[in-house]
């Protein structure tokens, strides 16, 4: 349950995930008991019969060995008997583990943690045991518990009462007869507890599923230290992005420094270009910008003595056509030809 009042809030998707990996999950036990009666009812309708054939089997053997009129050997024959017994009892627990596994997969999903095993100090503290006995889980199992105890003592004497009415017929009827009634009335009582289980155990799950979300509840606050931790307070972020803008524009100068030709509108466009005979196929673009990161590109270039060409047509066709690395299109190649021809004829004069 939600243990300050200012826990209002739903759970964001990452405290229950939090929750789901410390252990906590809205799951019932009863859920699994009831499936398991469910289980071990189907399983000695269909599987008694041939547990009937084999204990008869095994009982023949075992009486009919003369190795169990030998007193050395005694212990040898009844090794053997628990051996015969545990094969023919093992599909039912194997059934039994197979449904305690399912219940718990279908109420919280594949899920395998340690860390509700781990000791906690917090543990110790008596008074959260204390108001635990008096909170509404505690309530709640305590009529859990007196509505299970009800049904068991109902079903257990109609069955029994139903039962003593042959009470004396056992003694004309054969052992086999006797335990064929024994059986068949030992089902009966099987089914009953499950069948009337299934509702207690659906009212549990409900009331675990309620119990959960009240547990996991946050407050308003607790949401936007959330939001904050793993989204990233905006002015922090404002900061980041400025100082990575900041680091891009240096870096992008640092290449003007080494560029060959900025290729400029006066005004708004300055684009610079590297070209590596050998080494690159084509003109790369290596810095580009518009009206103030134009003029710093310009005044970069003029810095570091990099020719700067105006041609505005060219200028804007290429900011539009290339991002920072691109070698430039083959429509521009002739034109950009043209300017790099100017620029080399310069450097030889």
């Amino acid at each position: 349950m939600a243990k300050e009042p200012d826990k209002t809030e739903k759970a964001t998707p990452r405290r229950r995930q939090k929750a789901r990996e410390e252990g906590q999950v809205a799951k019932s036990q009863d859920i699994s008991i009831s499936l398991s009666l469910v289980a071990v009812f189907l399983a000695f309708v269909f599987y008694i019969p041939f547990v009937f054939r084999k204990l008869y089997e095994i009982f023949i053997a075992f009486f009919s060995d003369p190795l169990y009129y030998l007193p050395e050997k005694n212990s040898w024959v009844y090794l053997e008997f628990v051996k015969d017994l545990g094969i023919l009892l093992a599909p039912i627990f194997i059934l039994l583990l197979i449904v305690g596994i399912a219940a718990n997969v279908m109420q919280v999903g594949f899920h395998i943690t340690l860390k509700p095993l781990m000791p906690k100090l917090s543990k110790l503290n008596p008074l959260p045991g204390i108001k635990r006995m008096v909170s509404l889980k505690t309530l709640f199992e305590l009529f859990k518990n007196l509505l299970k105890l009800t049904v068991a003592m109902v079903v257990s004497y109609y069955l029994v009462t139903y039962l003593l009415q042959d009470v004396f017929r056992f003694a004309t009827t054969s052992v086999y007869d006797d335990a064929a009634i024994i059986v068949k009335y030992s089902l009966i009582m099987i089914l009953g507890f499950a069948m009337l289980s299934i509702p207690v155990a659906v009212i549990d799950f409900f009331f675990r599923k309620y119990e959960f979300e009240e547990s996991i509840k946050m407050s308003k606050q607790e949401i936007k230290e959330e939001h904050k931790l793993y989204e990233g307070n905006p002015q922090i972020k404002s900061a980041i992005r400025k100082k990575m803008r900041e680091m891009s524009m240096t870096r992008m100068m640092a290449e003007v420094a080494r560029a060959d030709v900025v290729i400029t509108n006066p005004e708004h466009f300055a684009v610079a270009l590297k070209y590596e005979k050998g080494k690159m196929q084509a003109p790369k673009v290596v810095a580009k910008g518009v009206d103030r990161v134009a003029l710093r590109i310009k005044e970069e270039a003029r810095k570091h003595g990099v020719p700067i060409e105006e041609n505005p047509p060219l200028a804007r066709a290429l900011y539009q056509a290339c991002e920072i690395g691109d070698y430039v299109p083959e429509n521009l190649y002739q034109a950009i030809a043209k300017i790099f021809a100017k620029i080399y004829k310069k450097r030889l004069q």
